[in-house]
């Protein structure tokens, strides 16, 4: 599906830059053909549709580009390297451990194929639209990640709302700094080349200033972490490009770091809130952050979202409730987990385990899982609040809130924190002290906030550190 982009930008613009590396770029003819190239290698041997689920556990970043559209013009399902579930692992590296048949391309051999002559032999296929495509890992913080099928209808569906909502108008350079095994990175990779755009790839956070200073302006795609990361790095006398595009996804964006984000970087920042299950959730200008702090956007057309109540019932606008999702860009189960989809998929929804509410004009606001919820000896609490509080105190350059027992056995409030330079800490005390809406909070000072590789908050695990470091219990 997604490699006919490629071919047909090879076709209409064959100069233009499809991927661009550290030093290196590569034009979109020069991609089909490598495409092309790869391809025919990998039919060689044996590689195709009946092989299954192939995922692409590659080091190189062209390669993994490479192999990514190559997988896809063959017809074959791919998906990431640390899918557990997949029949068949492509890699360029060695000791990969336990877990699917393996197949390693060597250095040598990767750089005879990508030498050869151009093959053009590889005939367009008519793809089963309902067919797996692609193959992605749910991003949950509390449980193993879930595999999560994507038809190439639903790729298809997909790519058209981020191509109108989030991405609508731009072009350029497309820079996904959450890496393509992610849904954001794997989506935008896809958008870009849709449009003509060229696919950034291998540069580390430290590498993007100099990024947008020389290349044709597009969209960055990270999370609220990573961006926190970017604006420590951005170098003296960098000023703001309004031509691009900033899009924060995975977690919450606290409204002074978005703030600031369009201060420093760009005034066109963007937040996304999606689920792999179910692609687009909502679209937001960070902007709006300033005034209702969570809030993540409107749902794009093509998809309906419901705010409802622990039985199911749909709640007015204002109320808090779990959001549940019907639309054409979701996955309609996980792959070999019947438990888990009939737990999450039920009458046609997908229940996301978000907690938010609905503005009068359709916006959203989220405001946490239901898993992350706070149960304080009987006050239910969510951690966005105190977090959100905490960033408004100033002095804090990341924080997470969760619940450890008391010496008395009942459930206190802790926030973890991580000071930003010239922080205050018996400042930050005080100031959450005395906040009136909010319980005794204790603060832990530590150097990282443990997040997956969504920049979502492990609680789980901040709990477990604690009990280990200052409770004595085990993590």
């Amino acid at each position: 599906m997604f490699d006919g982009f490629i071919r047909d930008n090879a076709a209409w613009t064959p100069r233009a830059p499809a991927v661009i590396l550290p030093g290196r770029r590569y034009s979109y003819a020069a991609f089909d053909a490598d495409i092309d190239r790869l391809g025919s290698a990998l039919a060689e041997r044996g590689l195709g549709p009946v092989c299954g689920v192939v995922a692409v556990a590659i080091a190189s970043p062209y390669l993994q580009l490479l192999t990514m559209a190559a997988l896809a013009r063959l017809g074959i399902c791919g998906a990431p390297g640390a899918d557990p579930g997949a029949d068949l692992r492509l890699t360029d590296s060695d000791g990969l451990g336990e877990g699917p048949p393996v197949l390693r391309l060597t250095p040598d051999e990767v750089t005879a194929i990508l030498a050869a002559e151009p093959r053009f032999d590889l005939p367009q296929l008519e793809l089963d639209p309902d067919a797996l495509g692609h193959v992605m890992l749910s991003s949950g913080t509390t449980r193993s990640p879930r595999r999560v099928g994507l038809t190439w209808r639903r790729l298809e569906a997909g790519n058209h709302a981020n191509l109108r909502s989030y991405a609508a108008g731009k072009a350029g350079t497309w820079a996904p700094v959450t890496g393509v095994d992610s849904m954001l990175g794997f989506s935008m990779s896809v958008a870009a080349w849709s449009v003509g755009g060229a696919v950034a790839w291998g540069f580390r956070i430290r590498d993007i200033p100099a990024l947008m200073e020389q290349v044709e302006p597009g969209i960055i795609g990270l999370t609220p972490r990573q961006l926190r990361e970017l604006l420590t790095v951005l170098p003296d006398g960098f000023l703001a490009r309004p031509e691009w595009r900033i899009c924060a996804a995975g977690a919450l964006l606290p409204a002074p770091l978005a703030h600031e984000a369009r201060l420093r970087l760009t005034p066109d920042v963007r937040i996304i809130y999606g689920s792999t299950e179910a692609s687009l959730l909502a679209v937001g200008h960070a902007a709006d952050l300033e005034e209702h702090p969570g809030l993540v956007g409107r749902t794009p057309a093509g998809a309906i979202l419901e705010v409802v109540d622990d039985d199911g019932r749909p709640l007015p606008d204002g109320e808090t409730g779990e959001f549940r999702i019907t639309s054409e860009r979701m996955s309609q189960g996980y792959l070999d987990d019947p438990e888990a989809s009939a737990e999450r998929f039920r009458d046609g929804w997908f229940h996301t385990r978000d907690l938010g509410r609905r503005l009068p004009d359709g916006r959203l606001i989220l405001e946490g899982r239901v898993d992350d919820r706070l149960n304080l000896g009987g006050l239910k609490l969510m951690p966005q609040v105190v977090e959100q509080a905490a960033y408004a105190a100033g002095g804090v350059a990341d924080c997470a809130a969760f619940a450890a027992p008391g010496t008395d056995g009942v459930e206190q409030c802790w926030l973890a924190v991580v000071a930003a330079p010239g922080g205050e800490r018996d400042r930050l005390a005080a100031l959450l002290a005395a906040r009136a809406d909010l319980p005794p909070v204790h603060l832990a000072w530590i150097d990282t906030i443990p997040r997956n590789a969504m920049g979502k908050v492990e609680r789980g695990l901040l709990r477990g550190q604690l009990l280990a470091a200052l409770l004595g219990g085990d993590p």
